[in-house]
């Protein structure tokens, strides 16, 4: 039977779940993920994991804080005056927005506060500073 290799497109049901029992699913509708194993489009942790394995096996990883999504850090929380918003924008807590950084990039962020004066966004991961255990069965090597 076939194993995975490096190069191989893969499909995978993945499902996480935080040390505190919290759990989250990789794909938004709860279905399989298919990625390119080596390319980079996951965690290496998960890319590596799926390396020999052939289509039926399940396999449980335990990715730590500092090679999941890394640690969270404050200075990635920042308050926005909100006359230095976009007019039109009426911000809500949850919303996702993109914002413009220093090095000319952009930074996906979370707003987390809003007052009548400004917005407070966080563009830490949402899963930083957490460990996380994944569990993940092949579903199908598309190509070999």
């Amino acid at each position: 039977m076939a194993r995975v290799v490096e190069g191989d497109i893969v499909r995978v049901y993945c499902a996480g779940r935080l040390t505190d029992g919290r759990e989250f699913e990789m794909a938004p509708d709860g279905g399989t993920i298919e990625f390119i194993v080596g390319h980079g489009d996951l965690l290496p942790a998960l890319e590596r994991a799926v390396i020999g394995m052939t289509p039926g096996e399940s396999r449980t990883v335990i990715v730590p804080r500092d090679k999941a999504y890394g640690p969270r850090r404050e200075d990635r929380v920042e308050v926005i005056p909100r006359k230095d918003l976009p007019d039109g924008i009426t911000p809500r807590v949850g919303q996702h927005i993109r914002l413009p950084s220093d090095e000319y990039e952009v930074v996906s962020a979370t707003v987390i506060k809003v007052s009548d004066t400004e917005i407070v966004v966080d563009a830490n991961h949402p899963l930083a500073g957490q460990d996380v255990l994944f569990q993940i069965t092949l579903e199908e090597i598309v190509t070999l």
